[in-house]
């Protein structure tokens, strides 16, 4: 039985070992795409379950909850930060607010101007957040702070 165990594991740190040898870009578009998935089911399912009429509200709802797994698969598998969990926490509830809204404006104008279906309008908008999200992600939200040539070389003596 421990073979088996000591198997998976080792099996999971060749997967994840592999998984970061991936360009950084390429991982946040795979977690972003799935959760993508994920927002756009909640958005579909309380379509269903509500009245699509209502999209902006279902917007909102599939945003919060989509967020929480969003924000520990891109701290962990996309920009591998550790620490400053609050910190980054809201700093991403940040980006998601100004997103949300980026993608409320643009969901608005397709609806209602260009008189496409809420369905068809959400997944166009989606791929332009996507390219709004991974730099504000990037450089904002799980921002690695950049040490000054002194402090690495005084950090490199305390080790």
């Amino acid at each position: 039985m421990w073979e088996k165990v000591k198997t998976f594991f080792q099996r999971e740190k060749t997967f994840f070992d592999n998984w970061f040898m991936i360009d950084e870009r390429i991982r946040f578009v795979i977690m972003g795409f799935a959760n993508t998935l994920i927002r756009y089911a909640i958005f579909v399912i309380l379509g269903i379950i509500t009245s699509i009429s209502h999209y902006q509200i279902i917007l909102l709802s599939s945003w919060l909850l989509s967020s929480v797994s969003a924000f520990f698969a891109y701290k962990i598998l996309v920009f591998g930060t550790s620490g400053n969990h609050w910190k980054e926490y809201g700093r991403s509830l940040m980006v998601w607010t100004l997103s949300y809204f980026i993608n409320a404006l643009f969901l608005e104008i397709l609806v209602k101007k260009l008189t496409f279906n809420p369905y068809l309008a959400q997944a166009i908008a989606i791929v332009f957040i996507t390219v709004i999200n991974y730099l504000l992600f990037k450089h904002f939200a799980f921002k690695s702070e950049r040490k000054t040539f002194s402090a690495k070389l005084f950090g490199f003596f305390e080790n």
